[in-house]
């Protein structure tokens, strides 16, 4: 049985590897964090810092390759077999967001919709690239994520007078619960807790498939040109759920900020009222992270819609990711 093991070692150490270099079509410079993926086997591999990773040849047949990065187009090439070069280099193009007045048929359509149902594809597909990606890098990179949290309650006056800071430690495969269509609101003896909206929670398909999309067009943001996505709850929901919008930068497609709030409240559910927003940061190339979320809540009732100030307001920052096997390619400082 040992001699067998090492042989077949020897065997798959001969099989030839090629590098897939994955670049800028224009500028030539290499993509770290590219997702090669070998649609063979279903394998997954992010590219270095030098946009390389490597690829076995398969022994029959060929060699079927599909390439994604966040602000570019996806590519799928195919290498016939016994052609195996040793290098292969795969040029991206980037994605150019063009509005057309296309009228959207889907059930989530309504008369007052007037923005374009391609450009909110295409920049509804940026959105799930981006947030894949996040949870193949917390798989690739896992981490321990130490966040600070500071709550406080708003008395009527608006003057806060304390406020409760702690420091949490997440695992990156426990940071995040999972979605619950129309059902985002924990109960356990009389209190509640209403997840954030993570970008893990943005890539479930569960949740895709009971919301809404549309691009309302192009606005500033933070001095860059932001796309924003509208997002809102099917109108089979019958439940709290998450409403709101992404806004994804124009010229790369990065996530920049979600804004959210709890939509189909019933009048027995508490809080009576949410809110809140959720920055992001760039830990490794193409790569976006929850860095700030803000949150605020009402638990008052509200009969003529004079909300005021609210009850409680929280934030959460990300100080530090520390992680627990491999370090990821690091962010250049002059950013192309």
């Amino acid at each position: 049985m040992r001699l067998a093991i090492i042989f077949a070692i020897v065997m798959i150490s001969q099989q030839p590897v090629a590098v897939v270099t994955v670049i800028d079509s224009l500028g030539s410079y290499p993509l770290a964090n590219a997702d090669v993926i070998d649609l063979s086997t279903g394998r997954h591999r992010f590219t270095d810092e030098h946009g390389q990773t490597r690829i076995t040849w398969p022994s029959q047949g060929q060699l079927r390759l599909r390439i994604r990065q966040v602000g570019y187009q996806p590519l799928q090439r195919t290498f016939p077999a016994n052609t195996s070069p040793s290098a292969i280099t795969i040029a991206m193009s980037r994605v150019a967001y063009v509005i057309s007045p296309v009228k959207a048929t889907s059930h989530c359509a309504t008369t007052a919709d007037s923005a374009s149902l391609s450009l909110s594809v295409a920049v509804l597909d940026q959105l799930k690239q981006g947030a894949e990606k996040y949870e193949q890098f917390r798989r690739a990179y896992p981490f321990e994520a130490t966040i600070e949290r500071r709550t406080a309650a708003v008395p009527s006056s608006g003057k806060v007078r304390r406020v409760v800071v702690a420091k949490e430690k997440f695992r990156s495969e426990r940071w995040e619960e999972p979605y619950r269509p129309g059902d985002i609101i924990h109960y356990d003896h009389g209190d509640f807790t209403v997840p954030i909206l993570f970008l893990s929670t943005l890539a479930d398909s569960v949740f895709w498939e009971h919301h809404c999309f549309l691009a309302r067009g192009i606005e500033s943001y933070g001095g860059s040109r932001a796309v924003r996505l509208e997002f809102s709850p099917i109108s089979e929901v019958d439940g709290p759920d998450y409403e709101g919008a992404a806004l994804l930068d124009s010229a790369t497609s990065q996530l920049l900020r979600v804004d959210f709030h709890l939509a189909k409240l019933r009048r027995r559910d508490a809080p009576k009222r949410m809110e809140g927003y959720i920055t992001f940061m760039t830990p490794t190339p193409f790569v976006m992270v929850p860095d700030s979320t803000m949150a605020i809540w009402w638990v008052r009732d509200v009969d003529r819609g004079d909300w005021g100030k609210p009850d409680f307001a929280q934030s959460l920052h990300l100080e530090e990711l520390k992680y627990r096997k491999e370090t990821p390619p690091a962010v250049e400082k002059a950013t192309r």
